[in-house]
């Protein structure tokens, strides 16, 4: 008895040992590593504007999946809008669906999803719903829908933040012009490619201008430089910038032609001398009224 309870325990002994020897002598194998963005890179934009998305949505819509997020078209132009002209006002982002509950309820979800804010202002006796994008829907945009390889600046660049309180009239307007402008040109059977806001053109140009400087380059030809590079106008002195431009093309016989439309929106209190100086730079001005409604001018 104690002769059969020896070789069981040598025989488990035994076995242990090669248990350790088959796990020592195991070849390591290294985790796979997960993929640092988790978003297809062939999916784009373009899909989601095709009549056949990345996939079908109950009612039929074309739907992608963008890292935790499942977007329809519709929600990504929205976004895309927010973040193209900084702040939006939210009754204009209904036409970008197929109703105007289906337009709040994606909202709330964009919310919901920490992607689009929010914020109600009172302006004499219009209450105004301004949206805007935030930082992680503008990284989502950057990365995935409108990606800008190693900063490349030809790609559409993206705003993020709160409306600016002062400016929340004028900032909505812009977009409503602009929209009105992209119709006419699609009208025309033009295609935008790039819209630049102030602040964008802004940055750009005095980011050039700061460059030459600091290579010992005088400042008047420093900015003369930056106003041709940009496409600018030098007013006085001091480069002029429209409140939005829109990049465009069309096609031509033997291939396809670059244009663009550089936008004022301006008030009834806008001086005359301001005014003279937007239409000679060749600005397309837009009248805005105290309701917010822009009117194409000349």
């Amino acid at each position: 008895m104690i002769r059969e309870i020896y070789e069981r325990e040598l025989g488990r002994e035994a076995a242990a040992v090669d248990i350790h020897r088959e796990r020592t002598e195991r070849t390591p194998v290294t985790p796979a590593r997960a993929p640092r963005d988790p978003v297809p890179r062939e999916i784009r934009r373009e899909v989601l504007r095709g009549t056949v998305g990345y996939a079908r949505g109950r009612r039929g819509r074309g739907t992608a999946q963008w890292g935790r997020f499942r977007l329809a078209a519709d929600s990504v132009e929205a976004l895309r809008m927010a973040g193209i002209f900084g702040t939006v006002e939210l009754s204009d982002l209904t036409d970008l669906f197929e109703s105007a509950g289906r337009a709040k309820r994606s909202v709330r979800e964009l919310q919901r999803d920490g992607l689009l804010c929010v914020e109600c202002f009172q302006r004499g006796s219009r209450r105004i719903e301004a949206v805007t994008l935030t930082s992680r829907a503008q990284r989502l945009l950057e990365r995935c829908i409108d990606p800008r390889e190693n900063g490349n600046e030809e790609a559409q660049a993206y705003l993020s933040g709160s409306a600016r309180s002062a400016q929340v009239l004028h900032d909505t307007a812009v977009h409503r012009a602009a929209r009105c402008e992209m119709r006419r040109i699609s009208a025309e059977g033009g295609t935008v490619r790039r819209i630049r806001t102030e602040r964008q053109l802004r940055r750009m140009a005095l980011g050039r201008v700061d460059a030459a400087k600091r290579m010992g380059e005088e400042c008047c030809k420093a900015r003369a430089a930056a106003a041709a590079e940009l496409r600018l106008t030098v007013t006085d002195g001091r480069l002029s910038f429209p409140d939005v431009r829109i990049e465009w093309e069309r096609p031509i016989a033997d291939g396809s032609e670059s244009r663009f439309v550089d936008i004022e929106v301006t008030t009834p209190d806008y001086r005359e001398r301001s005014l003279s100086a937007k239409s000679a730079a060749g600005y397309q001005i837009y009248e805005m009224a105290t309701d917010g409604h822009v009117s194409r001018q000349g």
